[in-house]
């Protein structure tokens, strides 16, 4: 599970459905969620979690996509399994695993200190904890 250290900075509800967004590092990032902790509040320390397996990662992309999340990173380390892949990049100190196909990873011809865009749904991020500052 990748953990990533970051601050609330948005909350908009409707009834019982939150859009949250947070200042992760320089990047904003964006979470959907049914239920949310009446703990969580704008200001507040967050550890947020990603799924490996529900990041995408993108060579030279550019366009628009529905994903809510973009991040920029660097390829640091390949562990090419004969399936499946990991992917570890790093993005500003952060380290972020994704898992993608042996195949995809082949296809998109990656290699190490590779520039690489990490993508992902606001329903695919979580709250893992909420820091008591």
């Amino acid at each position: 599970m990748n953990k990533l250290e970051a601050i609330v900075t948005k909350i908009k509800s409707k009834q019982s459905l939150n859009l949250v967004s947070f200042s992760f590092n320089t990047n904003s990032l964006t979470m959907i969620s049914l239920d949310l902790d009446e703990k969580v509040k704008e200001d507040k320390k967050v550890l947020l979690s990603i799924k490996p397996t529900n990041i995408t990662l993108a060579k030279n992309f550019e366009g628009l996509l529905s994903s809510s999340n973009k991040l920029l990173g660097k390829i640091s380390n390949l562990e090419i399994g004969e399936l499946l892949s990991s992917v570890i990049c790093d993005v500003n100190g952060t380290l972020i695993e994704a898992v993608i196909t042996t195949n995809s990873l082949e296809k998109m011809n990656l290699s190490l200190n590779e520039d690489i865009v990490l993508l992902f749904k606001a329903s695919d991020l979580a709250i893992m904890e909420i820091s008591n500052d």
